[in-house]
């Protein structure tokens, strides 16, 4: 069996799902994504964003500031 697997994590159960190639998950995202009402889509917009850069370890929580110094040459 060469197909992809994807875990769905809901609430407290999983769901495993086996796909027979790399198309099915797009597929099954675009059917999902054609259900749901525009507000549901902006919801799992910012979930699945969340989600991602959890994953990668993208941190927003770092401060970030703009120093204006005078430049050396003038």
């Amino acid at each position: 069996m060469g197909g992809r697997i994807q875990i769905h994590n809901l609430e407290k159960m999983r769901k495993i799902t086996i796909y027979k190639d790399m198309n099915e998950p797009y597929l099954s995202a675009l059917k999902q994504g054609l259900a749901d009402t525009p507000e549901e889509r902006f919801i799992r917009f910012f979930e699945e964003k969340a989600k991602f850069q959890r994953f990668m370890g993208i941190n927003h929580e770092i401060k970030r500031q703009i120093i204006i110094k005078k430049v050396t040459w003038i």
